[in-house]
């Protein structure tokens, strides 16, 4: 990055910076030295952290994956110090030669046969927030003109991403993804290092701390075989309800990464979690709950808040419905499509508020409820229901909301709609627009939640416009062979969308499964029904062969997010200059006061911006095809 000329130049600027008034960065003493004013190199660190995910130029895999860099160049001098050309070109810090990390196994490809979904758009630059065009750029220190990289570019001729911290905006209340019954039976069966991968999911520490899980209630499309909670029909008073399936299939893996999370998972005896609950269903409720109130005890209080999790259901009981199956229709009948029959209403929301009172009693979070999962998709190859708004509002006024209070579970967030931002039937968010004109309905719901698979993001920025006291939550985005594949499509694509969510106002984005095998798998309804895989993507896929855990591209997305932006952030304003096509970032402003920009370049070659916060520029470099996160204090 620099020539000879540069080196000597910039070892001259840095040989007398004392190594302890720099960031504790030593330097060494050279023959180029000269008499240097303190003052005029007090900006010389830049005071920001950089993680970097970077996908090959050959599309075989990842550069970098989180690597931590050094962010080369200096920060703007406060007002009314003046450099020269010359030194200003002199001043920086060398950078470390960086070594790329080996290429990580490529999951083994399926032909893919499944129809795609249609996708949502890259609508970042249709975003709620305003671009450079729409807004007066801050002036920076009055001097700064003056002010090199170490390129020998003028710092303000740089395009820029200019961080308003002041301009807060949504909440941010978690990252995550889904532990189905299928990625748990992998968790329990299949991988070779088990209480090493709940510790590179939910670990804030050791790995990337995903704070938010949203769980199906009953069967989804990713489950080894068929199960159900209900053991009688037609049991209207749910007498046989037993959450067997849950608490033994779902629930180790899920406490296990819940101890993770609140690290921790070695605490007691020291053994592991699942190694430490007894089989007794009893027994385990009370040593989990007692692991969760020790280690929000013991943890640090930005890491207190431990795992949230979103609980929605694919589809009633079958007997509930009118097509007397858990399938949305039936390919021998399609005209016939499965809804819950109004005479269920009220037993419907006593089975949701059930499990949410199973998830309590565990010791954990369940901060959301959706009625059921995409009402606008029932359909013959996996469990699905079909609701109205209509039906919809009716069941949260009249039946789930009432149960919840006299459950004392009100502070569970009813969400609506849990689909996507457009479907034919209800196009840009028309279903949310229904159910919100349903006053009762609307009294109830704390928001409403959404999947990326069709439509544009900035749908949920218009639905804030309308009811800007109502929640926005985004609760599913797959990979797949269908979609952006591994890897630079997932990595650029997918880390694209993320941010459009974010600047659309979504407060939570949570990925699909966390894991799944090569094979998209276990999938049992695709193989029963559609007679091939599905073909979708995990954050993680497992080899069944060895037991070996491949991290995806998806994997290090929602990684840039969870790791750096806690529960309780609150996303900022950011606006670019408009001279950057191939960059989009989001801002966050943590609870411990430190910005996070979270920036893509889908460019082949590298780009070098400025990030102004205030009155201070700090020059930045964005590796080609990357994703990165830069953090400084405030």
């Amino acid at each position: 990055m620099f020539g000879e000329t540069e080196r000597r130049q910039l070892c001259a600027a840095i040989c007398l910076i004392d190594e302890n008034r720099v960031a504790g960065t030593a330097f060494t003493q050279c023959e180029h030295t000269r008499t240097v004013d303190m003052r005029s190199y007090a900006w010389a660190m830049n005071g920001m952290r950089m993680v970097v995910t970077q996908a090959r130029d050959d599309d075989s895999g990842l550069l970098r994956c989180m690597e931590e860099i050094e962010v080369l160049g200096e920060a703007a001098q406060p007002s009314g110090t003046k450099l020269t050309h010359s030194e200003a070109c002199r001043a920086g810090t060398l950078g470390k030669k960086i070594e790329p990390e080996p290429e990580l196994r490529l999951a083994e490809p399926g032909a893919c046969g499944q129809k795609a979904p249609e996708m949502g758009t890259v609508d970042s630059a249709r975003s709620a927030m305003p671009s450079a065009e729409q807004v007066t750029m801050p002036k920076v220190a009055p001097d700064s003109s003056t002010i090199y990289t170490s390129h020998g570019v003028p710092m303000n001729s740089l395009p820029r991403i200019v961080v308003d911290a002041a301009n807060l905006r949504q909440r941010i209340d978690g990252f995550g993804a889904s532990i189905t019954e299928a990625t748990a039976d992998l968790w329990a069966h299949v991988v070779a290092e088990p209480d090493q991968m709940i510790r590179d999911l939910f670990d804030p520490v050791e790995g990337i701390g995903l704070s938010m899980l949203r769980q199906p209630i009953g069967p989804s499309d990713h489950v080894t075989r068929p199960y159900s909670f209900v053991r009688r029909w037609p049991d209207r008073r749910l007498r046989s309800l037993q959450f067997g399936p849950e608490e033994q299939r779902i629930l180790p893996m899920l406490l296990a990464a819940q101890a993770a999370s609140l690290q921790g998972a070695e605490q007691g005896d020291g053994r592991p979690l699942d190694a430490r609950l007894d089989t007794s269903r009893t027994v385990m409720r009370a040593a989990a709950q007692d692991i969760t109130r020790n280690a929000q005890r013991d943890a640090a209080p930005q890491q207190r808040q431990g795992l949230r999790t979103i609980a929605s259901p694919w589809s009633a009981p079958w007997w509930m419905k009118t097509n007397l199956s858990v399938l949305g229709q039936n390919r021998k009948w399609p005209h016939r499509v499965g809804r819950l029959r109004r005479s269920y209403y009220d037993a419907y929301a006593r089975y949701l508020t059930a499990f949410v009172r199973l998830y309590r009693d565990y010791g954990l979070d369940v901060f959301g409820l959706t009625p059921v999962n995409e009402p606008d998709n029932a359909q013959a190859i996996w469990p699905s229901m079909a609701m109205s708004p209509e039906e919809q509002a009716a069941f949260i006024a009249d039946h789930l909301a009432p149960r919840l209070h006299a459950e004392g579970l009100d502070e569970v967030n009813i969400m609506g709609w849990d689909h996507n931002y457009s479907t034919e039937r209800y196009p840009d968010g028309a279903f949310v627009k229904k159910l919100y004109a349903h006053d009762d309905a609307l009294r109830a719901v704390a928001g409403s939640a959404w999947h990326y698979y069709g439509g544009a993001s900035s749908t949920m920025s218009r639905i804030h416009e309308r009811w800007p006291s109502k929640g926005i939550w985004v609760t599913e985005a797959s990979g797949g062979d269908w979609g952006p594949r591994n890897w630079e499509a997932a990595l650029l694509r997918m880390s694209s969308r993320v941010i459009a969510m974010l600047r659309n106002w979504a407060q939570c984005v949570v990925l699909w499964n966390v894991a799944l095998d090569t094979s998209g798998g276990p999938d049992y309804y695709y193989l029963r029904h559609d007679r091939q895989h599905s073909h979708n993507r995990g954050l993680l896929t497992v080899d069944r062969m060895n037991g070996s855990v491949t991290k995806n591209a998806d994997y290090y997305v929602i990684g840039h997010f969870s790791r750096f932006v806690p529960i309780g952030s609150q996303c900022v304003g950011s606006a670019a200059s408009r001279d950057m096509p191939h960059v989009q970032h989001v801002a966050f402003l943590t609870p411990d006061n430190r910005l996070v920009l979270v920036a893509n370049n889908s460019d082949a070659a590298p780009r070098r911006i400025a990030v102004q916060d205030g009155d201070t520029l700090r020059p930045v470099e964005l590796p080609p095809r990357s994703l990165s996160t830069l953090v400084w204090e405030r």
